[in-house]
């Protein structure tokens, strides 16, 4: 786990720090432009914070689905893609429009704050977990608590610093 974690770092290292003329949008985000609520920070902020909220509801769907399918290392397949889908949203959202001073702060408070929302409300159900029955593994309850709070965490953390410091040397 520590491995994968570590490659997923340098992984996103080297796609900030490539060059701009690779780079991949999704073309309804940056078509959003036009409208006149896109140019307000904290309702980019808002919408991507109902996007967020969506990516993450349908991969916990997803994810609850296969678990009735006997399909091994599916569940892995299904977690790079909605990592890879989380970042192209990202990146998508600061390329669609001209960005001024103070504005990418707030817009990327505002959307990564479901992730975090989220890591407090882990840590407080972790704080608080009292075993259901006697006998019940609680090392196993802690481990899990621990990669909540590592997915949420890591995940606020990278949307945050996508939308505020990914260099923008042009606009698509």
């Amino acid at each position: 786990m520590t491995l994968m974690l570590l490659l997923g770092m340098i992984g996103l290292f080297f796609f900030v720090k490539r060059s701009s003329e690779n780079t991949y949008s999704i073309k309804w985000i940056t078509s959003l432009d036009k409208y006149e609520w896109f140019q307000n920070p904290w309702l980019i902020g808002v919408f991507l914070f109902v996007i967020n909220l969506i990516l993450f509801g349908t991969t916990a769907l997803v994810l609850y689905g296969i678990t009735y399918l006997m399909i091994p290392y599916i569940h892995l397949v299904i977690m790079v893609a909605a990592t890879v889908t989380s970042i192209l949203v990202w990146q998508s959202l600061v390329y669609a429009r001209e960005w001024m001073k103070g504005e990418r702060w707030k817009a990327g408070m505002t959307g990564s704050s479901f992730y975090l929302l989220l890591f407090l409300y882990i840590l407080y159900e972790w704080n608080t977990y009292v075993p259901i029955y006697p006998g019940e593994d609680e090392f196993m309850s802690s481990l899990g608590f621990f990669i909540g709070e590592l997915v949420t965490g890591m995940a606020f953390l990278i949307c945050f610093v996508m939308v505020v410091f990914l260099p923008v040397h042009k606009r698509l």
